[in-house]
């Protein structure tokens, strides 16, 4: 009803602006009270003093056209975004060389969806001012959304030289490297804006998703810790940090957050099951079956629940009727192996040995990584299968050896170091290969630095991507993989009692956290001694060069060159 008086306001005043003109001076005065209003987030104050401006018949072209574009920005603000890119034509058709109207006209285009037309848009706005940063970001954004990830990578890159103090294209480049398979690319990224702007909720809830997705969870849990307290009624969040208990077998905990979920979304069929499954592992099976046949009732024929239910009935001593749920979703997704597994221990506790033994070979053929089955078969006296042979790439360097996971990335292991997987991400075109293993000593004992070749540089230069994983040895866990060269352009090192600062050869700087720093350390004043020498509190860098110093541009864009992502 408001929205419809405002609007009816609106049209009237637009339809009578020729019997009250006003003079251009006054419409000054009242464009920058639009203005004021604009920066205060007071969008329907500051359209109605844009119209009052706007009302002056001897405005120049220039002025009309920027007051233009502040109301369209202040339309755009509220959600109003098919009226915000008329204003946006009339500006442009006034003034052509606007560049940062078409950088807000192509926002505007890219929020409902037509990411081409906002691709051109963008495109010229970068052509009138080559140095507009806010442009080449949400050039990034458009490419994005096309998936068009290396050139978006190469936008929000030049975004960043132009914009180093500014978070949102280190955000923007951490969706690429996260949706390109590379989450502690996305990590590093997301930390540098959050180090930038602490309240910056997308980056933190990028970043939460890549801790899930490299199973940081502990780390998780506080980055959704900190959303759910800027955003204390998301039923996401909660769901998210509730998933990070339950990895973490913290189920009680995990059960809260579930139950907060389903309180703010009673349909959220992904919590029931999991709260189900968490009451399942803390032997509450009347509860854990209460909330998976709700999960059921709301997504029927979800084979995670139908396999989960099956082991509640399992443990409650009804195998038959678990049998049915199996069934169920085995009909759905016949070589499930977690499917398989539950069916297998339903037909032991039956007495029905042949056809379990059937299915945990069938488990296993599925997925090797199943230990239920392969525990059960040896409880049963059966030996079971080896886990087929993974395919290997380049040559083993002192142990380690690359081979390809089933999801599709690569993998560097080592039998003298059986519980640590080093996941390779990739930057280039090409296969890994790993080239060089080096072992900290004294003080940095227990971590590693495994470098290897990321991918050929491409786009016609010579040379290869390095990159360093860094391992923890004691908790069999990569911490970090940085960039050690792109090409002849090497990253800086800088090592600590505790932790190491890398800066990339484009000059931005991370610090990764290795370890609490011990209180006896062995060292001699300000400094201790690693693996090839005495290096000082402000760390030291001897195989490493410093990189050539950055140039940096100014950025353009005005007072209204918005970042919208």
């Amino acid at each position: 009803m408001r929205r419809a008086l405002y609007l009816a306001l609106a049209m009237l005043a637009s339809q009578t602006s020729v019997a009250v003109a006003i003079p251009a001076e006054d419409a000054v005065l009242r464009a920058r009270e639009g203005a004021a209003n604009l920066l205060r987030g007071k969008y329907r104050d500051a359209i109605l003093s844009f119209d009052s401006a706007l009302k002056a018949d001897d405005l120049a072209d220039v002025r009309r056209a920027n007051i233009l574009n502040d109301r369209g920005v202040a339309k755009w603000r509220l959600k109003r975004p098919r009226e915000a890119i008329a204003d946006f034509n009339n500006s442009v058709e006034l003034f052509p060389d606007y560049a940062i109207v078409y950088n807000n006209r192509g926002n505007a285009l890219l929020d409902m969806g037509e990411a081409e037309q906002a691709l051109l848009d963008f495109r010229r706005a970068i052509e009138l001012a080559p140095n507009y940063g806010a442009a080449f970001n949400n050039r990034g954004n458009a490419l994005l959304a096309l998936d068009r990830m290396e050139e978006a990578r190469k936008d929000f890159r030049k975004a960043i030289q132009l914009m180093p103090a500014n978070a949102v294209p280190f955000n923007g480049r951490g969706k690429v490297h996260a949706a390109l398979g590379r989450p502690f690319a996305g990590v590093r990224d997301f930390s540098r804006a959050l180090n930038l702007n602490a309240k910056y909720s997308g980056a933190r809830k990028n970043r939460g998703a890549a801790y899930l997705e490299l199973q940081r969870d502990n780390d998780a849990v506080l980055d959704y810790t900190e959303l759910i307290a800027q955003n204390p009624e998301s039923a996401e969040f909660y769901f998210a940090r509730g998933s990070a208990y339950a990895r973490t077998r913290r189920y009680n905990s995990a059960v809260k957050d579930f139950t907060k979920t389903i309180g703010i979304d009673p349909g959220h069929a992904a919590a029931y099951r999991e709260r189900g499954v968490a009451f399942l592992r803390i032997k509450k099976l009347e509860k854990a079956r209460a909330d998976l046949v709700m999960s059921l009732s709301l997504d029927p024929g979800n084979v995670s629940a139908l396999t989960e239910n099956a082991y509640v009935y399992l443990r409650l001593g009804i195998a038959e009727e678990g049998l049915i749920q199996v069934d169920k979703a085995l009909s759905t997704e016949p070589g499930n192996a977690e499917a398989l597994a539950a069916r297998g221990q339903i037909y032991e506790s039956l007495g029905r040995g042949e056809e379990a033994v059937t299915d945990y070979k069938a488990a296993l053929a599925a997925d090797s990584g199943i230990l239920s089955a392969r525990i059960r078969l040896r409880k049963m006296g059966v030996v079971p299968p080896p886990p087929p042979p993974r395919e290997t790439f380049g040559k083993p360097v002192k142990g380690w050896v690359i081979s390809k996971a089933p999801a599709g990335h690569y993998l560097a292991t080592n039998r003298r170091y059986p519980k640590v997987r080093v996941r390779l991400e990739m930057y280039g075109p090409g296969k890994p290969e790993i080239v060089d293993w080096t072992p900290m000593k004294y003080s940095l004992k227990g971590i590693a630095v495994l470098r290897y070749r990321a991918g050929a540089l491409g786009d016609g230069a010579t040379g290869n991507y390095d990159y360093s994983a860094i391992i923890d040895l004691w908790k069999a866990k990569v911490v970090a993989v940085e960039p050690y060269s792109w090409g002849d352009k090497k990253a800086r090192w800088d090592w600590k009692m505790a932790s190491v600062t890398v800066t990339d050869p484009d000059g931005i700087a991370n610090e990764v956290t290795l370890r609490t720093a011990p209180l006896d350390t062995f060292g001699r004043g300000d400094q201790f001694w690693a693996n090839d020498g005495w290096w000082s509190q402000g760390g030291r860098s001897a195989p490493h060069p410093r990189p050539q110093p950055r140039r940096r541009q100014p950025s353009g864009g005005g007072l209204f060159d918005w970042l919208f992502n």
